[in-house]
């Protein structure tokens, strides 16, 4: 059972939407973006369901607060045109849809996030003890290490760019540079791991879901 926020504003929408998805996971429903944001700074959670149109804070912010704490989250709102779409696919979310929906393909979506993310049962990170183990080897990692490669793994398939990974290991007081730096020695030590950090020119860097499934 994984723990979803869903943050909807439209609170007969939110009910139904938990109704469902609540048969198979925990699902915290806020109706407000400055109460969604507390609770995701306080808490964890295996999925963001976000609305972008949203009192006190809007789901765009939400979102960059979902990816400096490593959560995926897919975008629900009414919001439909191709810019739209684009802009919240910029985002990071590993899914845009647009109201009206059914519930019961929102919850095949989430199933088929879930279902994917079983897929890497073979491996396993431990952020505390600064593992990470696969079926080929085991990788001790430094401090700064673990930090980066926790929030890559969580963001595996999406580019986290360069500012992402700075603030995410050195709250942004270093240079841009040191990231790179950082990735060079880290790529090092994943050789023959089966995950491979790939760079995306200008933008940061990617682990690709078949990088880590295969």
């Amino acid at each position: 059972m994984a723990k979803i926020l869903l943050v909807e504003d439209d609170r007969t929408i939110g009910e139904i939407l938990s109704l469902y998805l609540g048969k198979q996971h925990e699902v915290v429903l806020v109706d407000d973006g400055i109460k969604a944001a507390k609770i995701v700074k306080e808490d964890n959670f295996d999925l963001l369901l976000l609305d972008l149109m949203l009192p006190g804070l809007t789901g765009e912010t939400l979102a960059q607060l979902a990816n400096l704490k490593g959560i995926p989250f897919m975008i629900v709102t009414a919001k439909n045109s191709e810019e739209d779409i684009l802009n919240g696919l910029k985002l990071g979310a590993i899914d845009y849809i647009t109201k009206p929906l059914s519930p019961r393909i929102l919850v095949a979506k989430v199933e088929n996030f879930f279902s994917r993310d079983s897929k890497t049962s073979k491996l396993n990170f431990h952020l505390n003890e600064r593992e990470l183990v696969t079926d080929k080897k085991k990788i001790y990692l430094t401090p700064i290490e673990a930090k980066l490669i926790n929030f890559m793994l969580k963001n595996r398939g999406s580019i986290c760019k360069r500012e992402e990974l700075l603030s995410i290991a050195w709250e942004g007081k270093r240079s841009e540079r040191i990231v790179d730096a950082t990735i060079k020695n880290l790529r090092k030590k994943l050789e023959g791991s089966g995950i491979k950090i790939k760079t995306v020119v200008g933008l940061g860097y990617t682990i690709e879901e078949s990088e880590i499934i295969n």
